[in-house]
């Protein structure tokens, strides 16, 4: 037992009797100084090295942790940069298999929309708008399920919900949504999103051991819902959105509207910019005004009625 206890190397152990002080030292480890006259503890407490908390091995594994932790934000950096370019080069077609596996998990759970009226006008503003960009039509489901959202997924599959057209109430603002999810598509964000996630899964693997790969329903909503696109893919698919509805003549409008609404919900952390990937709802709605310059509706009365009354 050491006769010196530097307090720069000493620290209050974990264990000990809380009427007294029991105190270890990093250059003897198993070594304890009791403490038990009161006055002393609350005068040699304060002193005690803070640095000096931790044993040496957990400094070593908090050390280790730290390097396990750079390194898999190198990975993830790394990946993220790879796969956007590779997205580029591979058929848009790539990953349609996937997309449509998951949906077939998905509709389990959230059955498909089946109102033909409905789903054949989406198809065919999703025809018109594709054919802007000289895209091929996506295929748009829409899925019986309560939450406001919208999804690309690779292939170009786009995912509408019905609490989504419910809630938007207008044609103009799902032409707008549905816009945004072309975008992507056009875009190849969500393949560049799918060769991220398998490349970050088969790294971690090979270095770490570790998997995150995804499987059932619970992780395809989890996929679907997981905010996977930077603040730059976002802003993209907005400007092609915004393109599509000038060139089709739709009144961004109401789709401004819709975006306030959202906006008047977002407090908090979700109301910090920088801490989102999507743009706040205030910007979007902003953005929207200041640049659309359509009048029209998107679809006749009779198509949004149609669209309106499909997950009925």
């Amino acid at each position: 037992c050491p006769l010196i206890w530097p307090l720069a190397e000493s620290r209050a152990a974990s264990s000990g009797r809380a009427d007294r002080l029991t105190v270890t030292t990093s250059g003897a480890a198993d070594a304890r100084l009791v403490i038990e006259d009161p006055t002393l503890r609350a005068t040699v407490m304060p002193l005690l090295s803070r640095s000096g908390s931790h044993s040496p091995a957990t400094r070593a594994a908090l050390r280790w942790a730290a390097g396990l932790g750079l390194a898999v934000l190198l990975i993830v950096a790394l990946a993220g940069l790879a796969t956007r370019y590779a997205a580029q080069i591979l058929p848009a077609t790539w990953g349609a298999r996937l997309a449509d596996d998951m949906l077939e998990q998905l509709s389990r759970t959230y059955p498909v929309c089946t109102g033909a009226s409905g789903n054949a006008a989406l198809d065919r503003l999703a025809g018109r708008m594709a054919a802007t960009l000289d895209l091929p039509p996506p295929r748009v489901v829409t899925v019986r399920w309560d939450l406001v959202n919208a999804f690309a997924l690779p292939g170009g599959r786009v995912v509408l919900t019905s609490g989504f057209i419910a809630r938007t109430n207008r044609p103009e603002a799902v032409a707008a949504v549905l816009a945004h999810e072309i975008g992507h598509v056009a875009r190849r964000d969500p393949l560049a999103r799918l060769l991220r996630g398998k490349l970050i899964d088969v790294t971690l693997s090979a270095v770490f051991g570790v998997s995150v790969g995804i499987g059932g329903t619970g992780a395809v909503v989890g996929f679907l819902l997981d905010s996977g696109y930077t603040r730059e893919q976002e802003d993209g698919a907005d400007a092609v959105a915004i393109g599509i509805l000038n060139d089709l003549d739709i009144d961004a409008g109401p789709a401004a509207g819709f975006f306030d609404a959202l906006a008047a919900e977002e407090t908090g952390i979700g109301a910090i910019a920088l801490l989102r990937t999507h743009p706040l709802s205030s910007d979007r709605a902003a953005t929207l005004r200041r640049r659309g310059t359509g009048a029209g509706p998107g679809l006749t009365q009779d198509e949004w009625q149609s669209v309106a009354a499909m997950c009925n």
